[in-house]
């Protein structure tokens, strides 16, 4: 009860799902939560959700032009979405917007690119997605991309020309950076080059499951430093090596996260949508509860639990966006 409570009590911001391309791909109604997916504008309001990062993914086998129509499907879904709401959901672009979110409630959405390829290495592709609300990018998935080296790629490459002017670029339009996915090479230098907090909006710890998707102590610190933030994913392999998969394996490398980069530059950023497997007891965004009743089973402050939940990301976005 009082976890819930806690919920709907203060800003929720969830840092990445990939609803909307199953939406696009395999059909359902967001509003109307119809479909069979994770997140959607019914579970939010249970949940006490306030803002979703949504995630514009585009898969290898659709690299080049392809990703473009696939990207601009994807985008035209939300539009329609957030216009078909009866002003439910409201479109975040702005520091304007998210603090109207925050002041009266409801619910909103953050369109983020899950890779630079649809950008096809234009420059001036970056400003029509700008103006179709695109507010945060992350470079690439798990290959190399037109901007970055992948964590997956052989062999991994840094950032490519067309990236380092992209991150100039985003740094002034008002776009947050998002390192998941990035090869160590391309990390490194991106925290160099860009301009402003920068976030991994979707990750678990080396730590505990070793692999170069998952952050190492020094990434964390270096997205602190940066004043931007780390945010726990809910996929169960980046969280166990074997066995089953609960909300107390998310709790143990959130906790580990705060420990290395204070309980200011941690949050959440679930995966929903974009997983075959979930924790036993995270399966959608009303199984929040189990993860918060976990953190305050350990004793954390309602404070504390706050920034995490959504503080965090409130403070950077609050930061990052374009008045």
């Amino acid at each position: 009860m009082r976890a819930a409570q806690l919920l709907h009590g203060t800003f929720v911001c969830d840092g990445h799902t990939d609803t909307f391309r199953n939406v696009v791909k395999r059909g359902g109604d967001f509003n109307r939560g119809t479909g069979g997916w994770d997140c959607s504008l019914p579970r939010m309001r249970q949940a006490g959700l306030n803002l979703q990062i949504e995630a514009v993914y585009t898969s290898l086998a659709e690299v080049g032009p392809g990703s473009t129509v696939v990207a601009l499907q994807i985008f035209e879904k939300i539009h329609q979405t957030i216009e078909a709401s009866a002003g439910r959901l409201r479109l975040i672009d702005s520091r304007a917007s998210l603090g109207d979110l925050l002041a009266r409630g409801g619910q909103g959405l953050l369109i983020s690119l899950e890779g630079a390829d649809p950008l096809l290495g234009q420059m001036d592709m970056l400003e029509v997605f700008f103006r179709l609300g695109l507010r945060a990018i992350g470079l690439t998935h798990n290959h190399n991309s037109p901007a970055a080296g992948g964590c997956g790629a052989d062999p991994v490459a840094g950032l490519s020309d067309h990236g380092r002017e992209l991150l100039q670029r985003m740094s002034g339009l008002g776009m947050l950076l998002d390192t998941a996915h990035l090869g160590r090479k391309a990390f490194d230098e991106a925290l160099q080059l860009y301009r402003g907090p920068v976030v991994n909006s979707h990750s678990c710890c080396q730590r505990f499951v070793p692999g170069e998707r998952n952050l190492d102590d020094a990434q964390m610190l270096a997205l602190a430093r940066s004043g931007g933030l780390v945010a726990v994913t809910f996929v169960p392999k980046f969280l166990v090596t074997e066995g089953a998969c609960t909300s107390h394996d998310v709790f143990r490398h959130l906790e580990h996260m705060v420990e290395v980069a204070g309980i200011d530059s941690v949050a959440i950023g679930s995966d929903f949508d974009g997983t075959d497997q979930l924790p036993d007891d995270l399966k959608d965004p009303t199984d929040l509860v189990h993860l918060v009743e976990r953190m305050l089973e350990a004793g954390w402050s309602e404070l504390d639990v706050a920034k995490v939940v959504g503080g965090n990301w409130l403070r950077v976005l609050g930061t990052v966006l374009p008045v």
